[in-house]
């Protein structure tokens, strides 16, 4: 199992975006594994999409039905009580929304991210695929 974070979803889908052929790379050496995101990526991929990215809605529209379709979803709203401890406990600044992906991870045992977010490394035993 790994996770897939935002960031990697829209380099992946984006071809615009800096860091796209990086994410077609990586997908193709992940396409074995089981691949995990959650309501939150959703939510935030398309808010990234929309609001700053300006992509066009019926692109919105397609790689939405193809996130809710061709990955394993996780229902994150069980883990936002500990999410918010671990936000208010750790020693940096991380946002609530990369809290909940952690606390998914530690809580389902996966260990990997692939993400090009830096701040997901050392923090609890993750992994990041770059």
């Amino acid at each position: 199992m790994i996770f897939l974070d935002t960031n990697f979803l829209v380099s992946f889908f984006i071809e615009e975006e800096d860091d796209h052929d990086r994410a077609v790379e990586i997908a193709k050496n992940i396409v074995n594994e089981e691949q995990i995101i959650s309501r939150l990526i959703i939510a935030e991929t398309a808010n990234l999409l929309h609001n700053k990215l300006k992509i066009d809605n019926e692109r919105i529209k397609e790689i939405y039905k193809e996130l809710n379709r061709d990955y394993t979803l996780i229902e994150d709203h069980y883990f936002y009580d500990k999410a918010l401890d671990m936000m208010l406990n750790l020693n940096k600044r991380v946002q609530f929304f990369d809290c909940v992906f952690i606390t998914i991870m530690k809580e389902l045992g996966i260990k990997e991210i692939v993400t090009f977010d830096k701040h997901f490394e050392n923090i609890g035993g993750i992994t990041t695929v770059n």
